[in-house]
């Protein structure tokens, strides 16, 4: 059961993540060809991850309630599939408002679902380890479409019809190789009660909320720097193919640094191992704010691995560490939701600050939002981390602490 799990979900990451590098660095690009302004760029990405946020929290507390998975992350990506292959047609703001929050609700919901899946199926096994050896498949279709458009250059697959064409089958058939994996339909009963009210409790809870806060404007500061860093090296006078080559760079340094920090978490704890991100972040769009030449961006790109890799392995097994398994779809929700209001905020944040001061100081308002970010997970660390260490004693001991 478990084989077969694993082949399911990796082709749900390698299959979703293909599709994202398509979207992912050309997307943004392909806005600004229509003749969107950067202001309206940004609002098109808030709008996709607004509703992905709002979605994810409803459908994470649908599939806790069903305890069922495989049909709302099918259901999602079946309707973003169909969404994407829309897009060429697309030349009015309003419309591509209205097709980015169809989008944005499918595809960020589906993840937060899946999030939950994995742990139903591998909580005894070690949750980071195990997430982050089959998310790192995720990666590795990312990495290979990136390095085919590096090298296929002037590819007629970056034409708007294609590409959004491709998208569209990727996201298919990844939606078709998730019916593979099995269900653990756990609780069912207890689970179908529950009410919305016992989905808001988590955020009464200090742990859960200083983390949701921090992580919010982790992923604000990182997913708005890395959306940008097309934009970013096209007005340095990077080409496509140098554009593609940054993205392939982080994406090569992800890839060991997600199955490693996933373990390694499992090992010394999950707070120890997130303090190396929330580390290194500021660290890397400070370099970004006073780089100005393409070869030191792309240098900036080997730290995706201390940033990416270990906030994408860690911060769903910190989540899953400690809410209830009849909550384990929500809190994941949360978690997604989190990401998905800090992607929809700056996006028109920074779209504004781009338009008005320019694209370098874009990037120190993200060194600004990291750091509040980092006060906020090191004022929660101080309690987590030794409640994680004594966790640990007592396993070790065998209670016997």
């Amino acid at each position: 059961m478990l084989l077969r799990a694993r082949v399911s979900i990796a082709g749900y990451y390698f299959l979703l993540f293909a599709a994202v590098a398509f979207t992912h660095p050309f997307f943004p690009v392909f806005l600004r060809e229509r003749g969107f302004s950067y202001g309206q760029v940004g609002a098109v990405l808030s709008v996709f991850s607004l509703t992905g946020a709002v979605a994810s929290i409803l459908l994470g507390w649908r599939s806790d309630q069903a305890r069922r998975r495989r049909r709302y992350i099918t259901g999602t990506m079946l309707v973003g599939a169909a969404g994407y292959l829309l897009f060429p047609y697309v030349y009015s703001f309003g419309v591509a408002l209205l097709l980015a929050a169809v989008l944005g609700g499918c595809i960020m919901s589906s993840q937060s679902v899946m999030m939950a899946l994995v742990v139903d199926l591998f909580r005894h096994r070690g949750t980071g380890g195990s997430f982050g050896q089959l998310r790192v498949f995720g990666t590795i279709g990312y990495l290979l479409i990136l390095l085919m458009l590096v090298l296929w250059q002037n590819s007629p697959l970056l034409e708007p019809s294609r590409m959004f064409s491709s998208v569209a089958l990727l996201l298919a058939l990844s939606a078709l190789v998730v019916l593979l994996a099995p269900e653990n339909p756990e609780e069912a009963e207890e689970s179908a009660r529950l009410s919305a009210t016992e989905v808001l409790y988590l955020l009464r809870r200090r742990d859960i909320a200083l983390y949701i806060v921090a992580h919010f404007c982790f992923v604000g500061a990182l997913m708005t720097a890395t959306a940008n860093l097309s934009l970013y090296l096209q007005w340095m006078g990077a080409s496509k193919p140098f554009i593609s080559l940054a993205y392939m760079t982080s994406a090569l340094f992800e890839m060991p640094f997600m199955v490693l920090m996933g373990r390694l978490s499992d090992r010394i704890g999950r707070t120890r191992v997130l303090a190396i991100a929330f580390i290194s972040l500021p660290v890397r769009l400070l370099l970004l704010t006073v780089f100005r030449a393409p070869v030191p961006v792309l240098l900036t790109q080997t730290m995706h691995g201390l940033t990416f890799s270990i906030i994408t392995a860690v911060s769903m097994a910190f989540i899953a560490d400690r809410v209830e398994p009849r909550l384990r779809a929500s809190g994941q929700g949360l978690l997604m939701a989190a990401a998905s209001f800090a992607s929809a905020t700056m996006p028109i944040v920074a779209g504004l600050i781009a338009d008005a001061w320019g694209l370098p100081a874009l990037y120190g308002t993200l060194l600004t939002l990291s750091l509040i970010g980092a006060s906020v997970f090191f004022t929660l660390a101080r309690h987590t981390a030794p409640a994680e260490a004594s966790a640990r004693v007592i396993v070790q001991t065998g209670g016997q602490a």
